[in-house]
């Protein structure tokens, strides 16, 4: 049995959904595709987003400072505690 072909307007509708948030699952039956479907047009954006994207170096980069503001964040929260601490006794 053959698929039926999905329309252009759906896989954007799908595409915008699921940038939205919205699960995959609520997706598949809001548009009433199966939920194979959305994964792949997901998938398929996700692919090409990444061929139009930064090199590897340029993710990098950003993963790096993305875990420095989480160190700080840490850094930050752990001194709050000890202060705390101190304070009790």
């Amino acid at each position: 049995m053959a698929r039926k072909k999905i329309n252009e307007t759906t896989r954007q509708k799908v595409i915008k959904a699921h940038a939205n948030g919205q699960s995959m699952r609520k997706i598949a039956k809001e548009f009433g595709v199966g939920l194979a479907s959305v994964h792949r047009i997901v998938k398929e954006k996700e692919l090409q987003k990444g061929k139009k994207g930064g090199s590897k170096k340029e993710v990098n980069i950003e993963r790096q400072k993305r875990i420095q503001a989480l160190e700080k964040r840490i850094a930050e929260l752990e001194k709050k505690i000890t202060n705390l601490g101190v304070k009790k006794r």
